[in-house]
């Protein structure tokens, strides 16, 4: 099935590589250089997607999200930026992003992530499928993926535990990798903040072996 996908994204090389890349992943993309010329877009036409930079000249990303959620309620978007902080990325969930990405980004993770967003915002998706989508998105991350290799190590741990052996200092930035992992049934969080593998989790990271 080819999606629609609204960019926002002002630099023009980035642009074009996204424009090709998504294309060839069966996607149909509608590009601007800024976020006023793509909210006119929505108020247009119909987007199954949206990907729009923070950071651009004149409305930022995040600014523009309120905007386009009320325009399309029911397009999946996805904000991405060079410059991530978690006040940026918990503002921008805030405003209506399903997904937050950090430059730079693999090109493949991001038709995954793109998927993903698209099968949690269509209800009339299989329900499986929506799982697969979640859990092909969390391994996307190198994060997540370090949890998953150090839960099977170690069977249970907890939080500041978990921070320490996967090294990540930032606590509410580790978190948000977390939640996404428990949502996608691969994490279970238990009392006291212990973390441990769930079955699927178990049969995902032992596939990840092979």
């Amino acid at each position: 099935m080819k999606l629609k996908l609204l960019l926002a994204e002002d630099d023009e090389q980035l642009r074009e590589v996204l424009v090709e890349a998504l294309a060839l992943e069966e996607f149909d993309v509608v590009a601007f250089d800024n976020a006023e010329d793509a909210l006119d877009a929505a108020g247009e036409e119909t987007f199954d997607l949206a990907l729009f930079d923070v950071v651009m000249g004149g409305m930022t990303g995040v600014e523009a999200l309120s905007n386009l959620r009320r325009l399309q309620p029911k397009i999946g978007i996805v904000i991405t930026t060079a410059f991530a902080t978690v006040d940026v990325a918990v503002d921008a969930m805030k405003k209506g992003a399903d997904e937050f990405l950090t430059k730079p980004f693999n090109l493949a993770a991001l038709s995954v992530t793109l998927r993903r967003v698209y099968a949690e915002r269509s209800p009339q998706t299989p329900v499986e499928e929506r799982s697969n989508d979640q859990v092909f998105s969390a391994l996307a991350n190198p994060i997540r993926r370090a949890v998953l290799n150090h839960l099977s190590i170690h069977q249970k741990l907890k939080f500041m535990d978990l921070c320490r052996v996967v090294g990540i200092e930032d606590h509410t930035k580790f978190n948000f990798h977390l939640r996404q992992l428990v949502n996608s049934g691969l994490v279970k969080k238990g009392e006291s903040r212990i973390y441990s593998l769930t079955r699927r989790g178990k049969e995902v990271h032992s596939s990840m072996l092979k």
